[in-house]
């Protein structure tokens, strides 16, 4: 088979994916491995599609059945965050969802390496989002039992009034937004905590897992 032109390849991706929409909303459950079955070499674009129409909030249901024994442990890996979009879809605070979950906002905070301080400044939005290292938002999402896109759509959201977001500290954080290692370096965490989140910073800005 030929090499496809970027062109062609983004016109079959989005064909895929748009008969995959359509027969999701005309109530056919459509099953996105027996896709990737079909079209195997658009595998990754497909699963990527997928993670996001049922992480925006469009699905409100998991999709149904097991991953394919034979699809890749990556693409099983992303079918299983697919199916625990039925947990949430969209969060309205981190604090929220984690008592919504059974778990204190210190609890949640404890968890995911990070002071009440700090998850009352992530939930007010008052730290860049764009100095988030991924590595917290993942942590975030296995705690709370939601998807990575579903934390970071919270946190990217633009929320100009904080009068209902969570804050943990003894006085409420100032409008300017600051990075995520300034936050950490104002924090109640330890000195050796401080340097951890600083080590995992850098790592996952230089692309580190």
């Amino acid at each position: 088979m030929p090499d496809q032109s970027d062109e062609q390849r983004q016109y079959e991706i989005d064909r895929i994916t748009f008969q995959y929409a359509e027969d999701y909303r005309n109530g056919r459950n459509p099953r996105i491995e027996d896709y990737v079955r079909r079209y195997p070499q658009y595998e990754r674009d497909l699963l990527a599609f997928a993670v996001y129409f049922h992480a925006v909030g469009i699905d409100t249901e998991a999709l149904e059945g097991p991953p394919a024994t034979e699809l890749s442990p990556a693409a099983q890996k992303a079918m299983a965050r697919i199916e625990q979009q039925r947990a949430a879809t969209s969060i309205e605070g981190l604090g929220k969802q984690a008592i919504i979950l059974g778990i204190t906002p210190p609890a949640l905070a404890s968890a995911v390496g990070i002071s009440t301080d700090l998850l009352g400044k992530l939930d007010a939005g008052v730290i860049a989002v764009a100095t988030i290292p991924p590595t917290l938002v993942r942590r975030l999402a296995d705690v709370l039992k939601v998807v990575p896109e579903v934390v970071a759509a919270f946190l990217g959201a633009s929320r100009p009034s904080q009068a209902g977001a969570f804050y943990y500290a003894d006085q409420p954080p100032t409008q300017q937004q600051e990075s995520f290692l300034e936050a950490v370096r104002a924090s109640t965490l330890s000195p050796e905590r401080k340097d951890e989140w600083a080590s995992i910073v850098n790592q996952d800005a230089g692309g580190g897992a």
